[in-house]
């Protein structure tokens, strides 16, 4: 059964984020944004999905080239649910098949993100989903910008967090299914669940 809780997003956590550095119909006046295209907004104007549930733990993984490979996060105990899942084809590194690859990830605190270290560059077929049916928790914020939680999480895409600015780029974004939102891994580095503000 898929439920959605509602929670407040803590300063403590837009505190550590900045430190970082379906459907529904439209409600009279609001904003409805399709994420389709890459867009670069300044992360100050940024509304990231918070989530209300128990973190997932940072991961480390060692794996071979030339080989897919998913690595599934899931938030904390008691129930286990799936956070994300970062995908990596067999092409995806940038490296002879059979090298052995070092991922860690780290989930960001009290929002749907995370930061992708590597040991080797990759690049084309690496890709991520979030998976927010449980803890979905759309900040006072974004009620205020977007009218319903439903317009707000139709606005939603995955962000690359660039340096300059700092900035976030938000990617072009699909979901494979309710509650789950896709986006490609363009490089090692931090994504966040984002919609512009």
């Amino acid at each position: 059964m898929t439920g959605i809780s509602r929670g407040r997003w803590s300063r403590a956590s837009w505190l550590c984020l900045a430190a970082a550095a379906c459907g529904g119909r439209a409600a009279p006046g609001a904003k409805a944004v399709e994420p389709s295209a890459a867009r670069v907004i300044p992360l100050a104007s940024a509304i990231v999905l918070e989530t209300a549930g128990p973190p997932p733990a940072d991961t480390a993984v060692s794996f071979t080239a030339g080989e897919p490979h998913t690595i599934v996060l899931r938030h904390g105990p008691p129930e286990n649910v799936v956070f994300a899942e970062v995908n990596f084809s067999a092409e995806a590194f940038r490296a002879d098949s059979g090298r052995l690859v070092e991922v860690e990830v780290r989930p960001r605190p009290g929002v749907y993100g995370l930061e992708v270290l590597t040991s080797v560059p990759f690049g084309e077929g690496a890709s991520i989903v979030f998976k927010y049916p449980r803890y979905f928790s759309a900040p006072a914020r974004a009620r205020g910008v977007y009218g319903t939680d439903a317009l707000y999480e139709r606005a939603l895409a995955v962000g690359q967090l660039l340096p300059d600015g700092p900035l976030l780029s938000l990617l072009p974004s699909t979901r494979p299914a309710a509650d789950n939102l896709r986006a490609p891994l363009l490089a090692p580095g931090i994504y966040l669940v984002a919609a512009p503000q």
